[in-house]
């Protein structure tokens, strides 16, 4: 059965800034309360999550995530209110295309 898929991401000057994976580290931060542990879950390098968290909040006019060093009593990482809105609104326009997507079925006819 053929399907319309996508993949949606935000670029900044040419880069890309947001989208499929920093929206899911970001939920992997929110429900792991660590860097590492979401790197983890994602079988992602620490180095690469962390890239990408600094990414966000350089380029961002907020911080996505607050990162706190390790010490006696471990450290962690908290995502911000503004990171959560951002990806409800991401994932509300995720919905929203793939709704698109699907109404799409004369194109899908076509391609028999």
């Amino acid at each position: 059965m053929k399907k319309i898929k996508f993949k949606c991401w935000v670029e900044n000057d040419g880069g890309k800034f947001y989208g499929p994976g920093p929206n899911e580290l970001i939920k992997q931060i929110q429900k792991e309360g660590s860097l590492s542990k979401a790197a983890g879950k994602m079988n992602m390098s620490y180095r690469k999550a962390w890239d990408i968290v600094q990414r966000l909040n350089d380029n961002s006019g907020e911080l996505f995530v607050i990162l706190k060093k390790g010490g006696q009593h471990g450290g962690g990482a908290e995502v911000t209110s503004y990171a959560l809105e951002v990806m409800r609104e991401y994932e509300k326009m995720e919905k929203h295309f793939c709704e698109l997507a699907k109404e799409q079925n004369e194109f899908i006819k076509l391609l028999k």
